[in-house]
């Protein structure tokens, strides 16, 4: 099978950015699913970001800002110089610990691109995220010593639910003349595969069902071949609650490609890569599960023991904002740590894998 693998990518080479841009030619909106906090991931959006006026794509559709902010994200690219302390007011409303460079770069590599572009080329990044009513959380939880009640959370998660994702998608959208770089936790971008609901019954987690709808899912429904989406080669969740991570594909990809291939693109649909068997936790509900059934397309990044978390930003929070993050902060206990306190919990270590 590595042999397969091998020859299939020797035929087909493909740059990751290359092979995003790539799946332009045929489709207007493209999907890609990440990991989060992964250097690597990140930074080939900055790889992107500077060819994407060259090939007429117009709007990137990011989850890392709300729709609410969209006037915020307008007036940060149209300003003539880079306003950092905007950028943080969007990225603390959106998540209020997401003090990170490389999330940062997007906006800021967007901004300079535009500095280089005609009017009519300009990119715009359009926010996709929802606006939960993290004051209203806090002003509850200060005033009563206590977590929101089963009403009041309704009330918070007003209007929460990724079919208003697919509406921005629609405003922008006109078949045929409108190319959209979608960038978004992976699980937002699932099209054609479906997520199961889990359970655990004896320490492993069994299906319960498709009740979840995602944002790529009402996009495919709507557009149909229109859209193709990527994911990125991550830990995925095994089905055995004490494994906790386990590698795609039972890590036929990783031992195949290392150290051959640093950083790759390629299809799953159409290729041996999709025919690769899973058992992870996105396996639940399928008999015969493979790794076409789950994204068209996945880019390798390396082995999952070499990525890399992002960069935390010195003094994200300072006297500036810190009163913004107090109100943002979605898990009270924090809010009330000193600025010194708030930034080491944004310089912590995630576990990646």
């Amino acid at each position: 099978m590595k042999e397969i693998l091998l020859n299939y990518l020797a035929e087909h080479p493909n740059r990751s950015e290359d092979y995003v841009l790539s799946k332009f030619i045929e489709h207007d909106i493209v999907l890609l699913g990440e990991m989060h906090y992964v250097k690597q991931q990140l930074e080939l959006y900055h790889r992107l970001i500077p060819k994407l006026g060259e090939k007429g794509i117009r709007v990137i559709a990011y989850e890392f800002a709300r729709r609410e902010d969209q006037a915020l994200l307008d007036g940060l690219l149209g300003k003539s110089f880079f306003d950092e302390s905007l950028a943080k007011t969007i990225m603390i409303k959106q998540e209020s610990l997401f003090g990170y460079h490389e999330y940062m770069d997007v906006f800021k590599l967007v901004w300079q691109a535009n500095q280089e572009l005609s009017q009519e080329r300009k990119i715009r990044i359009i926010g996709l995220n929802d606006s939960i009513n993290w004051p209203l959380y806090n002003q509850i939880c200060n005033t009563t010593g206590r977590k929101p009640n089963p009403e009041e959370i309704r009330e918070i998660w007003k209007g929460c639910n990724e079919l208003h994702w697919k509406e921005v998608i629609d405003a922008q959208y006109t078949a045929g003349h409108t190319k959209i770089l979608a960038i978004m936790g992976s699980h937002h971008a699932f099209t054609h595969y479906r997520e199961p609901d889990s359970k655990i019954i004896d320490g492993r987690k069994s299906f319960n069902g498709f009740p979840i709808v995602r944002f790529g899912n009402y996009l495919h429904e709507a557009y149909g071949n229109k859209v193709f989406n990527i994911c990125f080669h991550d830990p995925w969740e095994s089905q055995i609650v004490v494994e906790g991570s386990i590698a795609p594909a039972k890590g036929i990809i990783e031992q195949s490609l290392y150290p051959r291939y640093h950083e790759i693109g390629f299809d799953l649909i159409g290729s041996p890569f999709g025919e690769l068997p899973d058992d992870s936790i996105y396996a639940l509900g399928y008999q015969d599960f493979r790794l076409k059934d789950i994204f068209n397309g996945m880019i390798y990044t390396g082995r999952l023991q070499d990525l890399k978390h992002v960069t935390p930003i010195k003094d994200f929070i300072d006297e500036s904002n810190i009163d913004l993050f107090r109100n943002y902060n979605a898990y009270n206990g924090e809010a009330g740590l000193s600025i010194a306190q708030i930034n080491a919990l944004i310089c912590e270590d995630i576990d990646l894998i």
